[in-house]
């Protein structure tokens, strides 16, 4: 991926953030609105911190530590700032989803790659 490929996750994310934060300023319903603003600006981080994992000249272990930081001081905080979850469910279904994701993430790479050396 190159840097003006990058650009347009980094775009997406912010465009993701800002419409949902917009909306957020909309309901009427506290609760409701913080929700929407947290779902929002975790969709837009996650989104524009995806390039993170195509930066080749990284080792993967290097890309995965970035990545987990990023989400570490954006993402985690946002989850105990929304309310959805105690802290130790929040760090969980952090911790969970952070796995599950580069599990899945780790093995479509690793398919995807096989089929482009095939290709040839």
């Amino acid at each position: 991926m190159n840097v003006k490929q990058a650009m347009r996750f980094v775009i997406s994310g912010a465009i993701t953030g800002v419409v949902m934060v917009a909306i957020s300023f909309f309901i009427e319903d506290p609760t409701q609105a913080k929700g929407t603003l947290c779902a929002g600006l975790i969709a837009g981080i996650t989104i524009a911190a995806i390039p993170i994992y195509d930066i080749n000249s990284w080792s993967l272990g290097k890309r995965s530590l970035a990545h987990f930081l990023v989400m570490l001081i954006t993402v985690l905080p946002l989850l105990l700032w929304s309310g959805w979850f105690t802290v130790p469910v929040a760090i969980g279904v952090f911790v969970l989803f952070g796995v599950v994701g580069w599990t899945v993430g780790y093995f479509v790479n690793r398919v995807q790659e096989r089929k482009r050396v095939r290709l040839g």
